[in-house]
């Protein structure tokens, strides 16, 4: 289970030879960021829908207790240990707060698993709600990976709703704009695009009649073109074109994160991936049952 500052997300799933075969996949739209990223603190509201959520993700598993994880609100918030408390002593749930290095590796471990050639030079950006995880790394292992304060949900809360195109290139060039160069520079052969906004932005394209001949990708002009439209646009008028309702608000700011990335890299397309941290989560822990394994076979041998 990943409790994320937009949504709580629950991802049963078997390993087959590191393979993931998912079982069954639950989200609640949280906004534990909603007043957050301002404020300083998660607020009464927040934790109260934060709680619910967890209890709504847990009824199905008949007992059974999820490796659990938390991301940037739970990182920045200053109440945040207490509501992880609170976690625990109401679900028996241990959190572990991930820090964004954390993050950004398990997300590499889940994209690396669809690439057709995981030995490629791959650059991977994750959009959150609270923050964006840039990584590059080949042959599996990262070899730069940052987090930056500029998730979705965050910039919608701190942008408002006038010249959000600019306000949000603005803010990535200003956070993230040297670690966009140093990743230019070193010539990924694969971009890919990890995120609920990203895959929503696939949706919205086929809604919109700019869908790439390649399922799964986005090129740098249809990119653009759809974050020029969606930060222009309402959350009614989003929700028209096949955003989900939870995204409405969110939409135009991330799309705008996105588009700044790719066209800040120079790449003429993008891929859009389906895992991300609680992927990369699962294989990683099936990776060290699986050591473990082998570790007391050969010692009984």
């Amino acid at each position: 289970m990943d409790l994320g500052s937009h949504t709580f997300h629950l991802l049963s799933t078997d390993v087959v030879d590191g393979v993931l075969v998912p079982i069954d996949e639950a989200k609640v739209a949280v906004r534990m960021g909603e007043r957050a990223f301002a404020d300083g603190a998660i607020s009464p509201s927040a934790w109260s829908r934060g709680l619910d959520a967890i209890e709504e993700l847990l009824a199905p598993l008949a007992g059974r207790t999820p490796i659990t994880v938390a991301t940037s609100v739970f990182r920045e918030a200053s109440n945040a240990a207490a509501f992880l408390h609170d976690v625990r002593c109401r679900f028996g749930l241990d959190v572990r707060m991930l820090s964004g290095q954390e993050e950004a590796e398990l997300t590499f471990r889940a994209v690396c698993a669809e690439m057709i050639d995981p030995e490629a030079r791959i650059a991977v950006f994750d959009l959150g709600g609270g923050s964006l995880e840039c990584i590059l790394g080949e042959r599996g292992r990262v070899e730069l990976a940052a987090s930056f304060p500029l998730g979705a949900l965050r910039l919608a809360t701190e942008v408002g709703s006038v010249d959000v195109a600019s306000r949000v290139e603005r803010q990535v060039m200003h956070h993230a704009g040297a670690m966009l160069d140093e990743i230019r520079d070193r010539e990924p052969e694969v971009v890919v695009l990890t995120s609920g906004t990203a895959r929503a932005l696939v949706r919205v394209a086929r809604v919109l009649g700019r869908s790439e001949p390649v399922v799964g990708c986005l090129s740098a002009p249809s990119l653009a073109a759809l974050a020029s439209r969606l930060a222009t646009m309402s959350p009614s008028e989003t929700a028209r074109v096949g955003v989900p309702p939870a995204r409405c608000d969110t939409m135009g700011s991330g799309a705008t994160v996105l588009s700044t990335i790719v066209q800040r890299l120079g790449v003429p397309f993008v891929r859009v991936a389906q895992g991300a941290l609680r992927e990369g989560l699962a294989l990683t822990v099936w990776e060290q049952h699986a050591r473990a394994a082998r570790g007391a076979l050969l010692c009984a041998g």
